[in-house]
Parts: C-alpha cells; sequence; structure tokens
C-alpha cells in the first residue's frame, strides 16, 4: 500500500501534467480505518478490515483532481488498490449540482485486474443519482442515495445500487448507514446487503468506519 509521501508524490504529479498550480486551490486529505471494505455490496477485503487514505485538490473553477488507495484481499495478487480519478463539479443556481468524471482502478502486481470508468453524478438537495460505466467491459453501475440530518446531530444515509453488465448476472445492492461526528472524528454503522446468492463475499453485513478529513 503506497504511504502518504507516495500519494502526495502521485497527486503532485497529476498537478504537474495538467499545468494546475497548487495555490490556485485548496487541498483536503481523508484517513480512514473501517472494519470491511466493501464497494458495490461486495467485500475487497475477504470481509477483513481495511486503512484507507487520500488527497483532493479542488480548484475554484470545479475541476478536481484526486488519490485515494485502500488495503485489499482478492484470490490473485492484488493486496492494494490506488484510484485517480478527476472531472469537473458544479453548483447551479437552482439548488441542482452535478459532477463528471473519470476514475481509474489500478491494482499494483495483477495489471489484469486494473479498469477505469466514466462517470455523471447529479444532485438536489438531499438526493443524489449517478450512473458510472466501464467501457472496456461494456459494464454500467446506476446508484441513488439521500442523506438526512437527524436530532443530536446523527445523520442517516441510503443507498441503492444496481450493475448492469454485457456479460454475468445483474446485481442490485443497498446500504443504511447512520453516522456521528464525536471528539473530531466521524463514526458511521452501516449494514449491506445485495440480491446475490452463493456468495459469501457479497452477504449482509454491518461495517464500522471511523474517518477523519483534514
Amino acid at each position: 500500500m503506497k504511504t502518504g509521501s507516495a500519494a502526495t508524490v502521485s497527486i503532485l504529479a497529476l498537478f504537474t501534467s495538467t499545468g494546475i498550480a497548487l495555490a490556485e486551490g485548496p487541498i483536503s486529505a481523508n484517513v480512514a480505518l473501517t472494519s470491511d471494505y466493501v464497494w458495490r455490496g461486495t467485500s475487497q477485503t475477504d470481509s477483513g478490515p481495511a486503512i484507507q487514505g487520500g488527497f483532493d485538490y479542488a480548484h475554484e473553477s470545479g475541476i478536481y483532481l484526486g488519490v485515494w488507495g485502500s488495503n485489499v484481499d482478492f484470490d490473485d495478487d492484488a493486496n492494494i488498490e490506488i484510484d485517480l480519478y478527476g472531472g469537473f463539479s458544479k453548483e447551479l443556481a437552482n439548488g441542482f449540482s452535478y459532477d463528471l468524471g473519470v476514475i481509474h482502478y489500478d491494482y499494483p502486481g495483477q495489471d489484469s485486474s486494473d479498469f477505469y470508468e466514466i462517470y455523471l453524478g447529479l444532485g438536489y438537495g438531499f438526493m443524489s443519482a449517478k450512473v458510472s460505466h466501464d467501457p472496456e467491459n461494456d459494464n454500467t453501475y446506476w446508484e441513488a442515495g439521500a442523506d438526512f440530518e437527524l436530532p443530536e446531530g446523527f445523520g442517516l444515509g441510503l443507498h441503492l445500487g444496481y450493475n448492469d453488465p454485457d456479460s454475468g448476472d445483474e446485481v442490485t445492492d443497498w446500504k443504511i448507514g447512520v453516522s456521528k461526528s464525536f471528539l473530531g472524528l466521524d463514526f458511521e454503522l452501516a449494514y449491506t446487503d445485495t440480491d446475490t446468492s452463493g456468495d459469501d463475499l457479497s452477504d449482509g453485513r454491518a461495517i464500522l468506519t471511523i474517518s477523519k478529513s483534514f
């Protein structure tokens, strides 16, 4: 897994290649410890814990770049995931927002697992929707979400996703989570499940995540 300094080098290289000066926009960082790295309803860590973190750069024009990493545990040699992404997002005067970008999923040591997606997200108030398409494998993932503010500083998050591959089974996943900030940290307890049968890594499970943004 890349260390924080290595991740910084990666994102600095992105800035240099695009000709964007760091001083023109804020840089943020995030780190998280989760009991299980679940992506689109399926565990990426063989039901084990993960340490995750990333850096983001957001320009006032709406352009953003980022890098994010996590440990993974697959049957092949891949044990690290590094995501590089960039795009353009904007909030409109009528309350709507949009996000258009591309993300590359990199698994060092297992290049055959690498792929990228083009995505478009829309938001309005507490609601959001997003579609991500993998051109190489002709796979499309649709998702919708909602976030609610609860009393005493708690939050409620809802997610529904649908994976539509060119080959293979279609899969629906869902997640419900309760979040709370405490002592400068963000805590989330969530439950996620899919309509897949016969795959232990896609079975329903509770996930505890502790994160911090800088």
